[in-house]
């Protein structure tokens, strides 16, 4: 059994990046490094996220969550408006929210395979 710390950190958080990084690139026109600085990480990790090689299943999975596609809107929104991180919306916030609708689809895939 896994911890959600540990399914954020290696599936959740990556897949999050993804979701803005893309939105902020293809949305509002950032260059990777500019998203790169925006997010607090390397412009090699925005490519690698672009280019899927981090966290593509699960941000194809997450997307289909409304409350999760809306805060990232959000989220984009602010950054842009801000030039920065918005302090009142952290990752850690989204990040449980993303972690508890990733266990409850696990709980539902389990279910629908034992009927």
């Amino acid at each position: 059994m896994r911890f959600p710390c540990e399914v954020s950190a290696r599936y959740v958080i990556p897949a999050i990046r993804l979701m803005i990084a893309r939105k902020l690139i293809d949305e509002y026109g950032l260059t990777q490094s500019e998203v790169a600085r925006l997010l607090g990480v390397t412009q090699p990790s925005i490519s690698h996220y672009l280019n899927s090689k981090r966290g593509i299943k699960m941000a194809r999975a997450l997307s289909r969550s409304k409350e999760i596609r809306d805060y990232v809107d959000e989220y984009v929104k602010k950054t842009i408006s801000t030039g920065s991180p918005p302090r009142d919306m952290s990752l850690c916030r989204i990040c449980r929210k993303a972690v508890k609708w990733v266990m409850a689809e696990r709980r539902r895939a389990r279910r629908s395979r034992k009927t």
